[in-house]
């Protein structure tokens, strides 16, 4: 389980370090506070495949090309203050001490053999040749117990896109403006399925929709899920409103994940206040009965105090803590503050600041 995390120049981030992550973590903060940056990092350090930094341009809808430069590869978002000669670096720990860590960084020499200097890279190398494109470097270092280990650097273009990457990004990152496909949530609905998860999903709808009864995945014609209320005829999930699509992209990835982790941008979309106490006690259920963690970011005062809510309900096994992202003023640099739950309830109760304000 990952306890903390360290990130310098990437995206809005010089420098900040985060730590005492627990099993459920919610983020908030400001507009332009760093909230879906910190999932970002968080996701290529798990993730650790150069394909995962192109992943991020889909789940952003960023363009390939960068306007108005001279460079053709438009990868100088991800660097803080658009600085391409800075290098991106993200460590974390997790709760055993393993350290891991990510260098990232953009060679523009075009020199392609000095980097493929693996022969294991050979075939990549010859790929490569083939574009007049900058050349994107992921540099991986594992530590545990003071040895230290280093992978073969792995590429990325602006004009190849790793598929291993958008699979990371399927399973692990779910984006505040994306939804899944109707074949995508079936392939996802049948694996719950097959491993006896199913039920689970049916509860989560059952938060939003109590007269929900069951659930069917259909491939004829569009492939999608069907749902069936008591005394109705079936209906595509389509039909039911944004909160049990969005449900459906949360407990299907959660009850399928291999990874351990969860990334969940904008948490509060589509589900009214009434459900979102009743959502979070199964997400907590879910986070220690799955061995998972989840990070979470929200805009929703509602959703903090339902989040503290459940967090403080008598015998609730599942450890977790709210993360506040601020610009401090002197400095104009964005730092992470933890709160626990009881430092969180009562700052709400008081009508204090919460979100960066």
């Amino acid at each position: 389980m990952l306890k903390e995390i360290e990130i310098q120049n990437f995206r809005c981030f010089e420098h900040i370090k985060i730590s005492g992550f627990e099993r459920v973590n919610l983020i908030g903060g400001k507009n332009n506070a760093g909230k879906t940056t910190l999932l970002e990092a968080i996701f290529l350090i798990v993730a650790q495949d150069a394909g995962s930094i192109s992943a991020l341009k889909t789940l952003r809808m960023e363009s390939s090309e960068s306007i108005g430069s001279r460079y053709k590869s438009g990868w100088e978002n991800f660097f803080y203050s658009l600085n391409k000669d800075a290098i991106i670096v993200i460590n974390a720990k997790d709760d055993s001490n393993f350290v891991s860590k990510i260098e990232i960084w953009l060679d523009e020499s075009g020199n392609v053999e000095n980097i493929f200097s693996d022969k294991n890279l050979e075939i990549l190398r010859e790929s490569f040749l083939k574009y007049q494109d900058d050349l994107l470097v992921l540099n991986i270092k594992l530590n545990q117990n003071n040895k230290e280990t280093v992978s073969s650097p792995v590429i990325a273009t602006s004009t190849t896109l790793m598929s291993q990457g958008n699979e990371f990004a399927k399973w692990l990152f779910i984006a505040s403006c994306m939804r899944s496909s109707g074949a995508e949530l079936i392939e996802e609905f049948d694996l719950a399925r097959l491993n006896e998860k199913d039920t689970e999903v049916l509860k989560a709808f059952q938060i939003i929709d109590p007269a929900i009864e069951s659930i069917e995945s259909f491939s004829i014609g569009e492939p999608t899920l069907y749902l069936r209320r008591k005394g109705e005829k079936r209906l595509p999930l389509s039909l039911f409103g944004d909160a049990m699509n969005r449900v459906a992209d949360i407990i299907l990835k959660l009850v399928n994940s291999e990874h351990k982790i969860l990334l969940i941008d904008e948490i509060e979309n589509g589900i009214h206040y009434t459900n979102q106490r009743d959502f979070w006690r199964m997400l907590f259920r879910l986070a220690v009965e799955l061995d998972t963690q989840i990070f979470a970011t929200t805009h929703s005062l509602e959703m903090l105090q339902a989040f503290a809510d459940v967090g403080l309900e008598p015998n609730q096994e599942c450890s977790s803590a709210y993360f506040e992202l601020a610009i401090k003023l002197k400095t104009n640099k964005i730092i992470g503050i933890r709160r626990d739950l009881e430092t969180l309830n009562y700052a709400l109760e008081h009508q204090q600041g919460v979100r960066g304000e």
